[in-house]
């Protein structure tokens, strides 16, 4: 995930979807994967953890482990909090499917969640390649389904990075939306041959197809993998807060900070 320079709003009444007890298929659309989250750990079939620390290329301040994430009353939840450890103040958790699940084009990856609110925090759903055909990033991609920020309060984003589109160029291709994070919605992408669109809940906001379809542009004819993280500080959730939010602050990291994911369901578009 990666730091966004501009800003570009569609507006929405932020209300909660109706909760689903189990994966139904959208019309048309046929499940191929899920996770509803409903056992008492979190399922190693399907996912596993990313850990360490390091900044990962932003200046991030969180250690990830995989005892900040756990699965209580069918949900998961992916805890950030004022710990150190390793050399980090603070600890998270980031669950990746890579080398158990990947998809490409013909496919809807959607995830149900609530997201925490307090500044400093990165809650993010997005998807890298399983192999980088095309180079090391940006030039095999990135599909960042949903990215919040606390500093940015009730908005969400949804981008791609490639290699002639990517934040180093200031020219990814993004979308905003106004919504209410700290209430469960679903964030979702419906990847195409030649077409990425963007949802939260029934709401279309963002769509990239670019005007040509060499690698550099459209190096989406690959898998990805699906990624869970929430990440603390660095230079974009960290812009408001020197980088560094308060182990006291209330609106801070007072208190763990929370992400709830509900289900990941990937459909198959045909």
């Amino acid at each position: 995930t990666s730091d966004l320079l501009c800003e570009c709003d569609v507006e929405s009444s932020g209300s909660v979807p109706t909760p689903t007890p189990g994966p139904t298929a959208p019309a048309g659309l046929r499940l191929v994967w899920s996770d509803e989250f409903n056992g008492g750990s979190v399922d190693g079939s399907k996912w596993s953890f990313v850990r360490g620390g390091g900044g990962f290329g932003n200046g991030e301040r969180q250690y990830y482990s995989s005892q900040n994430a756990m699965v209580q009353d069918g949900a998961l939840r992916i805890v950030a909090k004022c710990e150190e450890r390793s050399g980090q103040g603070y600890t998270s958790a980031k669950l990746i499917t890579r080398g158990l699940a990947e998809w490409g084009p013909g496919h809807r990856i959607e995830v149900r969640a609530r997201l925490p609110q307090g500044k400093g925090t990165w809650p993010a759903i997005w998807m890298l390649p399983t192999h980088n055909s095309y180079g090391r990033w940006p030039h095999s991609g990135e599909i960042d389904i949903m990215e919040a920020v606390g500093c940015t309060r009730d908005k969400v984003y949804g981008t791609v990075h490639t290699g002639r589109y990517n934040h180093l160029k200031h020219t990814e291709k993004w979308n905003s939306l106004r919504v209410g994070v700290g209430e469960w919605h679903t964030y979702a992408v419906e990847w195409r041959d030649r077409e990425i669109r963007w949802f939260v809940d029934t709401t279309l906001f963002h769509t990239f197809s670019p005007s040509a379809f060499d690698s550099e542009r459209w190096p989406f004819d690959q898998k990805f993998y699906l990624i869970l993280n929430l990440a603390v500080g660095g230079s974009w959730p960290g812009y408001c807060l020197h980088g560094r939010p308060s182990c006291s602050s209330s609106g801070e990291f007072a208190q763990e900070q929370v992400m709830e994911v509900d289900f990941a369901r990937v459909y198959s578009l045909s």
